[in-house]
């Protein structure tokens, strides 16, 4: 079964992120939706440790 991840409004909270990466790659989600409010482009590189 595949997992969806969903996740907005993180305004470039670094741990916030961090945390929801982990919870992400916990639940082996196999895609990751960001619905936006993230404010610097520095933000989404976090979201390469994701494990898909």
């Amino acid at each position: 079964m595949e997992k969806l991840g969903v996740i907005s409004d993180t305004h470039d909270n670094l741990d916030a992120i961090g945390k929801a990466v982990d919870e992400f790659n916990k639940r082996r989600v196999s895609l990751v939706l960001h619905a936006g409010d993230y404010v610097f482009p520095f933000t989404a590189k976090i979201f390469s440790l994701l494990d898909f």
